[in-house]
Order: structure tokens, then sequence, then C-alpha cells
């Protein structure tokens, strides 16, 4: 029956009942088919020489040296997987069993998942259930002399495979105790890495208890999966604040940053951040942050000066941003002045607010003096410069040549008097001497902040340019919501293009999403893969990508995006862990 099958495809249902053949194990040769494997010749593939598991395999060995007496009496052999069918290690005392498995190429560093070696009791890792196979039921021809009984190994706190432990016996010792014996072994593991977490969640614990003395204070202590508060901090923060306080914990343990930051809560308040790692010897346990609001100094001291008021239109509560904003303060209604800052940063922005209700604010693009021609473009600046009231902005004039550039200040110097206020904006290049050509000739020079370096600001700007991007697309004024996990992913992004890249991104949510919130599965494909929890390169950032696509086409589901992507289900779990492209149960 076997052999027509392997042969067709296809076999009479009578005959699959009669030979007693699973319906798991039909499906398996059928995928297996569909791989393209040949059953007379599989060919384990060598793995990609990632980093195996330290801990997991480590871990396992602890559990098998306690068996040792039985591992050498018994005429079997052991073979440790990761969750992609990449063997760790083995444990062979027969050397007859130890020969073949050799001569089979099923050894340490080599891939023995279902789409390398076709049907064995690797499918424990798809189908996440104990699995016995037995001589021909094997879809190689090379296995029918052996049995093989595989069990998943699912970690006891994220509920995941993280691999699978697999028997191989003679086939003339066949018995249902073998299945048995990996379960018990396997049931072992899991409570191993049970002792491993709650070791782990109690160093946590105890350090949030050894530092919470004074409940007044907001104190957090998390790690990848556990975040715990006292009633201070809970009542202070919201979903959105614990992820951007995930996001500044793994930097901080990543950077091996001890000093105190500033941060802005989504309802505006500001307070200092203080993280100290929590590890042993061995391994991380996580982190405890100390957060304390931060006190204004005139408010301390009964002063009667007042924080400076924002720019009008614009949102930030950030220690950069209320820097730009005190700077423009004083420097309000008198005096030229440059604005300085990255591609996108939102410095015309940052000018017309300045420009506030004076009369008519006029932008003129620097850019467009090499379309125009520098005369004519030098007769439209001189024309607004001549203007009554208002105010006149040159933007981009670190792209004028450099003759431009000089007459364009003898025009600053002619017009210094006039009642029309001059701003400019420049894209900061310490190489460049156009700016410097200009600089000279304003009074004051602003520099508006990047957005990488106000991400506390990040959950603003959300709201302010998802209501100016549903203007844009005719939409009426119902409220969207940012989720916590969205805030998150984007807040990973390295934003070159700054609040500009920000709305682009806003705008193609929207377009794509009619719902009251906004999760990060509903980000762009290219946005979710580029907010990994490293950096990917070249075909990662592709395979990331369509990974995300598929998901989404198939509304999360994990079984039909593995099958529109034409991989196992195993081999997808393992890409969206290995990418770092999953938040929902991790937060580092």
């Amino acid at each position: 029956m076997r052999d027509v099958f392997l042969a067709t495809g296809s076999a009479d249902p009578h005959d699959v009942e009669a030979a007693g053949i699973s319906s798991q194990l039909l499906d398996s040769w059928r995928r297996s088919l569909r791989y393209g494997l040949d059953a007379s010749a599989p060919r384990p593939v060598q793995s990609d020489g990632r980093e195996s598991n330290l801990s997991f395999i480590d871990t396992v060995d602890q559990v098998l040296t306690k068996r040792e007496s039985a591992l050498e009496q018994a005429m079997c052999g052991l073979s440790l997987t990761d969750a992609d069918g990449m063997i760790l290690r083995q444990w062979v005392r027969d050397p007859a069993l130890s020969t073949w498995l050799e001569k089979q190429s099923i050894v340490p560093s080599i891939n023995v998942d279902e789409t390398s070696i076709g049907t064995s009791s690797g499918i424990c890792l798809l189908n996440g259930r104990p699995s016995m196979v037995r001589g021909l039921e094997h879809f190689a021809d090379d296995y029918a002399s052996v049995t093989s009984a595989g069990v998943p190994v699912i970690h006891p706190v994220t509920r995941r495979v993280i691999g699978s432990l697999n028997l191989t016996s003679r086939y003339e010792d066949t018995s249902p105790v073998l299945l048995s014996w990996v379960m018990e072994l396997v049931h072992e593991i899991q409570s191993a890495f049970q002792e491993l977490a709650s070791r782990r969640e109690r160093m946590l614990l105890d350090a949030y208890l050894n530092e919470n003395r004074d409940a007044r204070h907001p104190l957090v202590a998390l790690n990848d999966q556990t975040i715990i508060t006292n009633a201070t901090a809970a009542r202070m923060l919201t979903s959105v604040d614990q992820a951007l306080l995930w996001e500044h914990a793994s930097r901080a343990i990543r950077d091996q940053i001890s000093t105190s930051r500033s941060l802005v809560l989504t309802d505006g308040t500001v307070v200092s951040v203080q993280c100290h790692e929590v590890t042993n010897a061995a391994e991380s346990a996580g982190a405890v942050l100390r957060i304390r609001p931060v006190v204004d100094r005139n408010a301390r001291s009964g002063s009667s000066v007042r924080p400076a008021p924002g720019l009008p239109g614009l949102v930030g509560e950030g220690p950069r941003w209320r820097d730009l904003c005190r700077q423009a303060a004083a420097v309000a209604g008198s005096g030229t002045v440059l604005v300085v800052g990255e591609r996108g940063s939102g410095k015309v922005a940052v000018a017309t607010a300045m420009a506030g209700h004076s009369g008519p604010v006029t932008v003129i693009d620097a850019a467009d003096a090499a379309f125009d021609g520098a005369q004519a473009w030098l007769q439209q600046l001189d024309s607004s410069l001549r203007g009554s009231g208002g105010a006149v902005i040159l933007r981009r004039c670190d792209e004028l040549a450099e003759p431009t550039a000089l007459a364009v200040a003898n025009l600053l110097r002619t017009h210094r008097d006039g009642s029309v206020r001059v701003f400019a904006t420049a894209t900061r290049a310490e190489d460049d001497r156009r700016p410097a050509l200009l600089g000279s000739e304003f009074a004051s020079v602003l520099t508006v902040p990047a957005l990488r370096d106000r991400l506390e600001d990040l959950p603003a700007l959300l709201d302010a340019l998802t209501r100016r991007c549903a203007v844009r697309l005719g939409r009426d004024d119902k409220p969207v919501r940012w989720m916590a996990d969205a805030v998150q992913a984007l807040s990973r992004l390295e934003w070159r293009g700054n609040v500009s890249s920000l709305e682009t991104v806003v705008l193609r949510v929207l377009q794509n999403n009619r719902n009251g919130y906004i999760n990060a599965s509903d980000l762009p494909a290219d946005v979710v893969a580029n907010a990994s929890r490293r950096k990917l390169v070249g075909l990662e950032q592709v395979e990331a990508g369509a990974i995300i696509a598929a998901l989404r086409d198939a509304g999360g589901n994990k079984n039909r995006a593995a099958e529109d992507l034409g991989i196992a289900r195993s081999t997808l779990y393992r890409k969206i862990r290995s990418l770092g492209i999953d938040l929902s149960t991790s937060a580092f």
C-alpha cells in the first residue's frame, strides 16, 4: 500500500484502513511528496550555522545524566532537536545503531524535519503530539529497519514548541513502551524548565520586593514575559507607557546604561527612569525600573515663572521638545531665525508656528531656484521681503548654489529693518559651507530634535497625525486608538525620515484600516520587518515582509500562512521567532 501511494500520490481508503495507516501518517506522506522528496534517496540538510540554544541543551543533558544507567541498557539512541528539526545533541550507547545513524547523516547540526527527510518521528514538531513511526511507515526506504518515537518539548511558560526528543531503535525492538519512555523524559525536561523559569521569576520578584521599600514611589520590575508594578506605578502607567518602558529597559540592558533618563508618559507627566538589571552569574532575570516624577524647579522654589508655552499646532512634551519650545519662546516676535534639523523633522512646521498670527506666511523653496532660474527666484524673494507684515520662510536654504546664497545674504541685510519676519530652514551638514554663508544673517539658530531623540512624544504624534490624515482621507471624526504593541513596534524604527516618515506610515495604515484601534498586525509588512528586535539585512527583510504579508492575508492563521508560503508550520514559527517580528508573547 505504501509503495502505491508514494508512486501515485493516492490510495484506496479501504486499503489504508486495512493497513492501519493513520490520517496523520498519510498526511505526512502526502506533504513529503509535495516537498519533492525522493524516498529512495533521503537527503538530511546541513543547518545554516545558526547558534544553538545552549541553555536548552544543558537542561536536557542534566535530565538525561540522571538516566545514564537506563541509556546504557537501552538498545536505542536519543536525538534532541530544536523547533526546526535541527539535531542539537545525541546520546547513543549502541555502537551498531551509532554507525547506522552516521551512515544516514542523522547527526548533530543536521536538519531532520519533515521537509528534509520526510515522514519520521519528527512530525511531532508539526502536529504537536507524541508520534511513533514504525519501519516502512517512514517515508525514506532506508529507514525501514528502524522505529522512531518523538515527543515535542513545550516550554511551560511560553507554551511554545522549543524542540523535540526523538528515540531511534531497531524495528525488531518496537514496543509501545518506547514512546511512553520518551514522554516521561520530556515531562522531566519540561519540569526542569519550569523550575528554571520559576527561579528566574523569583529572582525578579525578590529584586522587586527588595526595592519596593516605599510604596509611595513608582516601581516596575519586568522581563520579556512579565511585568510587576506597585500600586503607585499601576495608577500612573497606561499600556502604552508599559510598552515604552519595556523598550527602554531592553536598550538599557543591551547598552549597559545605568544612568537615569527622562521619559514622558502618555498623560504628559515627565518622569526620570533608572534601570537596574537583575542578574546572577548565569542568567539575566530582567530589570527593575525606579520611576520618579520630575518636579519643575520653578514650581519647587515658588517662582512665578511659568513653563514655556508649546508651539501652536504642534505636539510634544519630551525634554528635547520642551527645550526647543523654551528657545522658541525666548526669541518670539523678534529677529530672524534659522531652523536646522534632519530631513522630515518638522522645520517648516516649527517656523510656521513661530510666525504665529502676525500675517500671511510665504514659503519660498530654495530648491526652486535651480528650476526657475536664480534671477527670477531672487526677484520673488525680494518682492516677498518688501511686504507689510507677515513672515517669509526660506525653505532648504542649504541647497542654494553659492552665488545665489551670497545674493540672498545681501537681500536679508537690505531688508533687515523691514516689517516682514524672516525664517529659514536647513539640514545640518557639518562639511557644507552653504548654511554658513547665510548663518551670520540670522539672529537665532534653533535645532529641531530628530524623532528618534524624542520617542516619548510618539503617542502624541500618532494621535495628531492620525487626525490630520483622517481629514485628508475624508474620514469622520471618529477617534482612532493606537494600541501598545503598535506603538512599541514603531518605537523600534530608526526614522531616518523623522516625523514626515511617521506621517506616511500613519496614512498607509489608515488607508487599509477603518477600525477604531490599530494593533501591530495592522502596520505595513515592511514596517513590522524593520521593527524586529534585531536589525534585519538583505534577504532577511524580504523574508520577514513575505511572512508578515502571508499572516495578514491568512487573518493571523499560522497554519494557512505556512501553506501559502510553502513551508512547514514549525519553520514558520522558528522564522517568526528568529526574525523577532512577533510582539504577542515577548516584549523585548
